[in-house]
């Protein structure tokens, strides 16, 4: 079935703004983007504006964004987290995110989610999974599975998840606020524990994202070679953020990508010394050219799983960073260093996951809380 959108404004991903355009789809790709094709069948997009789908680069479909989110996960089933999940994913793909790359779930469950939201069983976006995380006995996450305690055990947890049929690997390079007893302040593992799971999962052909709040944890994790960090707080033991200037110098040098999670709930934030300091450090790593994309650790308390386009306003106000070039982080240069040359560009080809909103979010985000249509792979959802 071939769907021209016409009448609307249209930004490809790339460009310096929008443009008067149609996009013609065809089956569950872009055919097209130009002048009027005279497609059959059409769609009235007068006043709107019409973008690639949106990309969150660390969820948590498994969590529920509330506060008695612990006690909620360890009284699920099996069946139920499996609803919650599905649950979770259509927010999601409501609001147009329609890539999704969970790094943080019982592994089964994150692989069958996956696969029911790929053949249409659930309706939902498309997701990367990473599976349980790789800790330390009784590290961040632990309740997940996933301990191990050697280069060996951490080798042998990393062919665990690719024979699972995980897309990315997840380790817990600190600990974590949401694990009680765990030090988010010092290293999890050494850097040849951690070299193992790069080596072994790079052999495997996968990447490694590395949880890192504490400054010896990002530092350990970057002379490692891992892939991408999460988080990248530079947390210091009295509750402040101070990032290291010769750490941040070999992110940049590195080229490991920066998955900055940040959220609409650094909003609720008490300490206007901690925002402020957060917000610095931000603009140190985007000053240094450390490479980043746009993602939020949906699913953690105060963290809808459908907040992303919050989200980004907030990186965008904090970082100093261009309403454009915050959209691309979620977009196309998501697309481009989550591995993903099939989408988060529309042009001829490519996936048709596409989001019309009301408003141009290349000059004001906001614009992305007005949804009017959300199509995956050709499929009008919303």
């Amino acid at each position: 079935m071939t769907l021209a959108l016409r009448g609307g404004m249209v930004w490809d991903g790339l460009g310096d703004g929008p443009r008067e355009a149609t996009v013609v789809i065809d089956g569950d790709r872009i055919a097209a983007i130009g002048p009027d094709s005279g497609a059959p069948d059409s769609v009235d997009v007068s006043g709107l504006t019409v973008i690639p789908g949106l990309i969150e680069g660390h969820a948590h479909l498994c969590f529920n964004a509330a506060t008695d989110w612990r006690a909620v996960y360890d009284s699920d089933s099996a069946p139920r987290m499996l609803l919650r999940m599905a649950a979770a994913g259509r927010s999601m793909l409501e609001a147009g995110i329609t890539t999704v790359r969970d790094l943080g779930a019982p592994t089964a469950l994150s692989i069958e989610m996956r696969e029911a939201f790929a053949t249409g069983l659930a309706l939902g976006p498309r997701l990367l999974v990473s599976g349980a995380p790789i800790t330390t006995t009784g590290g961040h996450c632990w309740f997940m599975g996933g301990e191990a305690d050697s280069e060996v055990e951490v080798r042998r947890e990393v062919r665990k998840r690719v024979k699972a049929g995980c897309d990315w690997i997840k380790v817990m390079a600190t600990g974590g606020n949401m694990t009680r007893g765990t030090n988010t302040f010092e290293a999890q593992f050494t850097v040849d524990e951690l070299r193992a799971c790069v080596a072994e999962a790079h052999r495997l052909n996968r990447k490694v994202a590395a949880h890192a709040h504490g400054s010896a944890g990002i530092a350990v994790a970057v002379e490692a070679g891992v892939d991408m960090l999460e988080h990248c707080t530079f947390d210091t033991p009295d509750h402040g953020i101070v990032a290291d200037p010769a750490v941040v110098a070999g992110i940049a040098r590195k080229g490991i990508v920066v998955s900055p999670t940040v959220s609409i709930g650094y909003r609720a934030w008490r300490s206007d010394g901690r925002k402020s300091q957060r917000a610095a450090a931000l603009r140190e790593m985007v000053a240094a050219g450390c490479p980043m994309l746009m993602s939020t650790d949906c699913g953690i308390p105060g963290v809808p799983h459908d907040a992303l386009a919050g989200g980004m306003e907030v990186l965008s106000e904090y970082a100093k960073i261009p309403p454009i070039d915050v959209l691309k982080l979620a977009t196309s240069t998501a697309a481009q260093r989550l591995g993903l040359p099939d989408r988060g560009v529309l042009a001829e080809g490519r996936l048709a996951d596409v989001l019309v909103v009301e408003g141009d979010p290349t000059r004001d985000l906001a614009a992305l809380g007005r949804v009017r249509m959300v199509f995956k792979g050709g499929l009008r959802v919303r």
